[in-house]
């Protein structure tokens, strides 16, 4: 399983465009059509746990680790993936909390 150009690719790319938003977003940085802290910190959260998955998955290919290690590597993308949603349901709950009963 060795890696190849697609790999590097993909990690470069989920790094470019998934890592420098969720790092504004924790640093305090909030688009307005989030609107409040409270909705911006999950989203953060999630899109990390988005970005984890690129490394994990691509790196054990590109140093051409062995088998186990690239099932394991896949397995804990998997749980990110996972704690992605997680957060993102969070997100939807504190925007639901925020939005008076009478704009829903």
């Amino acid at each position: 399983m060795n890696g190849n150009l697609a790999h590097a690719l993909a990690l470069a790319a989920a790094t470019l465009l998934l890592l420098p938003f969720a790092i504004a977003l924790l640093v305090g940085w909030t688009p307005s059509r989030l609107g409040a802290r409270e909705v911006s910190r999950p989203y953060a959260y999630a899109i990390l746990c988005l970005y984890l998955q690129a490394p994990l998955n691509t790196l054990p290919r590109m140093v051409d680790a062995p088998l186990g290690v690239v099932t394991a590597g896949v397995a804990v993308g998997v749980a990110c993936g996972g704690a992605a949603v997680a957060f993102l349901v969070l997100a939807l709950r504190a925007a639901r909390r925020l939005v008076p009963e009478g704009e829903r």
